[in-house]
């Protein structure tokens, strides 16, 4: 058996609905996001799967959706999109004020994958999950992702790996299907 491996690293913050650590309040990490494909046998050119495709097909929508994003699931959405607009509203204003002038910022790019999709309340990035977006449910919808991506009748996703933190020591969920 064949396996290949390819990562991305995004940096985002997330909450994570109920929890009685420190969890409950918005905190960011530099997540490390991780695809395995395989197969018994390689295509013509020699690949399990090209890099390229499980960037561009998997990881590169991904990053596009978190990168700089507030993770929320759709239950604490429902709850604090109201404030959520008036404090993107607030904070986008802050250019103004430290410039001296309106800056236009990065394009409002709205994405989706696997049953996550981008919301820009007040002009805040928040990627809005239906769950409550913990290293363990990122891992399964990473998974799925990359599975309706990728998987054939000679190519399987057999797992992938959410890192949390990687320094100083590593935090690291993974998500196999079965």
């Amino acid at each position: 058996m064949y396996t290949i491996w390819r990562s991305v690293d995004v940096s985002f913050a997330h909450h994570v609905r109920g929890h009685r650590g420190s969890c409950i309040n918005l905190h960011g990490h530099t997540w490390k996001l991780e695809v395995c494909a395989a197969a018994a046998t390689l295509d013509a050119e020699g690949f399990v799967v090209d890099f390229r495709r499980v960037h561009g097909e998997v990881l590169q929508p991904a990053h596009a959706l978190l990168d700089h994003a507030l993770a929320l699931g759709e239950e604490t959405f429902a709850e604090v999109a109201g404030e959520l607009e008036g404090m993107g509203t607030r904070l986008l204003e802050s250019r103004a004020r430290v410039h001296g002038a309106p800056v236009e910022g990065p394009p409002r790019v709205s994405t989706s994958l696997a049953g996550a999709e981008s919301r820009w309340p007040g002009g805040m990035k928040v990627a809005l999950f239906p769950f409550s977006p913990t290293s363990e449910r990122l891992a399964e919808w990473l998974w799925r992702a990359a599975n309706g991506a990728l998987a054939d009748a000679r190519v399987s996703v057999p797992c992938v790996r959410v890192f949390e933190s990687l320094h100083p020591v590593e935090s690291v969920a993974e998500y196999r299907p079965g």
